[in-house]
């Protein structure tokens, strides 16, 4: 599949549920140094339409096959700072030969629109390695703005520091029109 191809592809949008979990975990599996256990799914459970996996539309019509593209999983949080509670981004990844069609664009705007909903939460928030710049690159795009480094926030990659970044959902986040998604009845 051609970059132009990519860039054009139609995706769906699935929520976490008994089905769709292995998918999850082997797309987690491929991408991230870090085995994640029960947990972390449990998480991404409870955030609710927050965390999405997202299907490639590889054909057109009634025969249309979907693959795992990417996805997006997330945790809410209670934020001791404020009286609020928080988003926090625990993964966003797409697979490799995916990439470049706006699928992680996407995956981000819908958490952000659908945490944005919930007057209670106020903020969003990740970790990244310090020397990942692409990623820094495209959060910033989204209005997240770095924040202290966390000294050995890693345990098995190098380096082991991560950057915090954080981008406030209230009046400066306006919801988002997400082109070329549809959506499984329980992802939206």
């Amino acid at each position: 599949m051609s970059r132009r191809d990519v860039a054009r592809a139609p995706v769906r949008f699935a929520a976490l549920t008994d089905a769709t979990e292995r998918d999850l975990r082997a797309l987690n599996a491929v991408l991230f140094p870090v085995r994640y256990g029960d947990a972390f799914y449990d998480d991404c459970r409870r955030a609710g339409g927050c965390t999405q996996l997202a299907y490639a539309v590889d054909d057109a019509g009634a025969s249309a096959t979907t693959t795992l593209a990417g996805a997006i999983a997330c945790r809410l949080e209670m934020n001791a700072a404020s009286d609020g509670a928080r988003l926090y981004i625990m993964t966003l990844g797409v697979y490799a030969g995916r990439r470049g069609g706006k699928i992680g664009s996407r995956l981000l705007t819908h958490a952000l629109n659908v945490a944005s909903r919930d007057a209670f939460v106020k903020e969003a928030y990740l970790h990244v390695q310090t020397n990942n710049f692409q990623a820094f690159e495209f959060y910033e795009r989204f209005g997240f703005e770095k924040g202290e480094v966390v000294k050995n926030y890693y345990k098995r990659i190098e380096p082991p520091d991560a950057v915090i970044l954080r981008r406030d959902l209230g009046a400066s986040w306006t919801e988002r029109e997400l082109e070329g998604v549809t959506f499984d009845e329980d992802a939206a």
